[in-house]
C-alpha cells in the first residue's frame, strides 16, 4: 500500500488534530497569496504609457488571476481538510469508546 510522506495523510498515522493543523496552515498561505495579489493589483494600477508597459500590464492581469485562483483552491483544500479532520476525530472517539 502507498505510504504518504505527509504524516497527517499517511494510512494509520493520521490524526484529526494534525489534519486540522494543516487546514490552518493552508488558510495562512491563502491569506499570504491574497496579500501578494493585492500588491500586484497596485502595480497594475500604474499608468503604463509604452507598448511594452501595456503588455506588461496585460501579463500582470493574468498573473493576478492565477494568484487569486491558487488562493481560492487553497481555501477549498482547507475546507476539505476540515471535513476530513472532523470525520477522523469522530472515528478516533468511536475507536476509543470501543476499547
Amino acid at each position: 500500500m502507498f505510504q504518504s510522506t505527509t504524516p497527517a495523510l499517511s494510512f494509520g498515522a493520521a490524526s484529526g488534530e494534525v489534519a486540522a493543523e494543516y487546514a490552518g496552515h493552508l488558510r495562512v498561505q491563502a491569506e499570504t497569496l491574497e496579500e501578494v495579489r493585492t500588491r500586484l493589483c497596485g502595480a497594475q494600477d500604474i499608468e503604463w504609457e509604452s507598448p511594452a508597459g501595456r503588455k506588461f500590464k496585460e501579463y500582470l492581469g493574468e498573473r493576478i488571476q492565477a494568484v487569486a485562483d491558487c488562493a481560492s483552491r487553497m481555501r477549498e483544500a482547507a475546507v476539505s481538510l476540515d471535513a476530513y479532520s472532523s470525520a477522523l476525530q469522530a472515528a478516533e472517539v468511536t475507536m476509543a469508546a470501543g476499547q
